[in-house]
């Protein structure tokens, strides 16, 4: 893996709020890595990274035509699609999280 940059910042206590976010987000992460490992199989198979996003995302979210096999949005209910979309390539190796 190709490293292109890289940075530490130190979270102080009058951030209690992002400190909550990024507690919520680790917990999240968590969450679907265990997913991920456990369909990891049927994922590896897809070599297009669009389409292995795309069914990722439909195994952890519901939607009007998707029925999701796991309980992602029940246990992460409020939030934000932009974290859920930006936690993916954390949970599938493409990048680190510290």
């Amino acid at each position: 893996m190709r490293i292109v940059s890289s940075y530490g910042v130190e979270l102080r206590k009058q951030n209690i709020p992002i400190c909550q976010t990024l507690d919520i987000y680790r917990s999240a992460v968590s969450c679907l890595i265990e997913i991920y490992a456990q369909t990891w199989d049927e994922l590896a198979v897809i070599t297009e990274p669009k389409k292995r996003f795309n069914t990722a995302e439909h195994l952890v979210h519901t939607t009007k035509k998707n029925q999701a096999r796991f309980d992602f949005d029940l246990r992460f209910p409020k939030m934000p699609s932009y974290l859920q979309k930006g936690s993916y390539p954390a949970c599938t190796g493409k990048c680190i999280l510290i």
